[in-house]
């Protein structure tokens, strides 16, 4: 009879670092995530034995919410689930692990998210404008804040409490203001993870987030990593642009809203 799955408040790092290496896309945000950001966040692993088969790494850097980032195999989805925090919560997760989310804290609202992949050497220039795009400094962070404060939306809202000289931050200006931003959310050696893309309403339809993700894109490509993102399998024409820039479809998780009433 196997040993039970039991549930431990940490994770194990050398454990952590052989699953990067086997699958660097799945678990870059948590190696990023415990070496620049271990006050805002904590970690819930299922472990057999002493052998880890799956963790939550649950992000409390937004003000109100806590994401759960969900990696491990459904057979352990029932105790894992145990370990999300209360509603509400947002959670990140295999679609196979939905429904046990689903009991443990639902009811849910679901989006399906798309993972894209540009591997070293293969991205493609990204169609839109480039003038007034630039990688935002200190100096930026009054229209960075008060972009974040006309929304309150939660990929906007992060941006309230990030430092532009410490974080890579492009952004959009149209007429002197802030208009657009993307972040590289994760800058390992040879993996960025892409995130945070943000249009304001009013000028949207214009190509300003598809000339904020380019550049960031372009950045990464410079440092010889590859890129990634999540886009919700919805935004058909995000997709398309995104596959234009030489993005290629690896992989599917589901965003599951328990209470939280946030998008993707």
């Amino acid at each position: 009879m196997p040993e039970p799955v039991v549930l431990r408040p940490t994770i194990d790092r050398p454990w952590l670092e052989r699953a990067a290496a086997a699958d660097p896309i799945a678990h870059a945000l948590a190696l990023w995530d415990l070496d620049h950001y271990p006050d805002r966040i904590r970690f819930v692993s299922a472990v057999r034995g002493e052998e880890t088969v799956g963790y939550l790494l649950v992000w409390l850097g937004h003000p109100t919410i806590p994401i759960a980032h969900w990696f491990g195999p459904s057979a352990d989805a029932p105790g894992l689930a145990e370990g999300l925090p209360p509603r509400p919560l947002v959670a990140i997760a295999p679609e196979e692990v939905s429904l046990d989310i689903a009991r443990a804290r639902g009811p849910v609202t679901r989006h399906g998210l798309l993972l894209y992949v540009v591997e070293r050497g293969v991205a493609r220039a990204v169609a839109g404008p480039s003038e007034g795009v630039r990688r935002l400094t200190r100096v930026d962070r009054p229209a960075l804040v008060a972009l974040a404060s006309r929304r309150g939306d939660l990929v906007v809202s992060e941006y309230s409490h990030i430092d532009p000289e410490q974080e890579a931050i492009w952004g959009s200006f149209e007429g002197g203001r802030l208009r657009a931003v993307a972040r590289a959310v994760v800058r390992l050696p040879n993996l960025w993870l892409l995130g945070g893309v943000y249009v304001d309403p009013s000028a949207r339809g214009k190509g300003l987030g598809v000339a904020v993700v380019g550049a960031a894109l372009e950045a990464g490509v410079r440092e010889g990593a590859t890129v990634a993102l999540y886009v919700r399998a919805d935004r058909a024409a995000a997709r398309s642009v995104y596959e234009r820039a030489g993005f290629q479809l690896r992989g599917q998780r589901v965003w599951l809203d328990a209470g939280a009433g946030l998008e993707p």
